[in-house]
């Protein structure tokens, strides 16, 4: 049995690899989160309406394989990711390094609190299951405004507030934004975002919303 203390330290463990995955239990964990978020994923990437010669932002990519995903079923578009994490970094550049060599994708390792791209580079920005992991979201909004064109379209895709803040803990060393759907949506409002609307999904009983703005 490995009693509370084991168990305390495996929770904290699993946690810290959520927002920052790296080594050996990071690609594992990549894979694990493009299995769990499959259709959180595929019901963003529908709701953002990605269009031919797109010029596309992921942020919080894991592994990048929707980065590859988008790139082989839109044409034309070119896809960027930023993922705070070097090990993701690592793994979405070994299966997207195809496309780099052709100038279609480049990944990057950042935060959404300072984005490493030029002012109104992109058509179509997404993330999935990353916002509770700001440290700063109406900072990381703000910067999403000034890299989006305007008239370019976000989708914020989380779990809901009842489902994530059975995940938090004061004995992380980090905390979790835990926001209900109406927060985001006042955040986009106050950050200057228009045209706001959320809808509400289910993925085995398990609720998550996706909140999507214009510029």
């Amino acid at each position: 049995m490995l009693g509370e203390m084991g168990m305390g330290f495996i929770k904290t463990y699993l946690a810290g690899q959520s927002r920052r995955p790296k080594g050996v239990i990071g690609k594992l964990m990549g894979k694990l989160m493009n299995k769990v978020n499959a259709q959180m994923n595929e019901t963003t990437i529908q709701l953002l309406g990605i269009d031919d010669d797109d010029y596309v932002l992921e942020i919080g990519f894991g592994n990048g394989k929707y980065i590859a995903e988008i790139i082989e079923r839109v044409k034309g578009t070119h896809v960027l990711g930023l993922d705070f994490s070097d090990e993701m970094v690592k793994t979405a550049t070994k299966i997207n390094k195809n496309s780099i060599k052709e100038g279609r994708v480049q990944i990057e390792q950042g935060e959404v609190e300072k984005i490493p791209f030029s002012n109104g580079m992109f058509d179509k920005i997404f993330t999935v299951n990353t916002i509770y992991f700001w440290s700063d979201p109406i900072l990381g909004l703000q910067e999403i405004k000034r890299v989006l064109k305007p008239g370019g379209r976000l989708a914020i895709t989380f779990r809901s507030k009842d489902i994530m803040s059975q995940r938090t803990s004061d004995e992380y060393d980090f905390s979790l934004f835990t926001p209900e759907a109406e927060e985001v949506q006042t955040l986009l409002k106050d950050t200057g975002f228009t045209n706001i609307s959320n809808q509400h999904f289910s993925d085995k009983s398990i609720g998550y919303y996706c909140v999507v703005a214009e510029n």
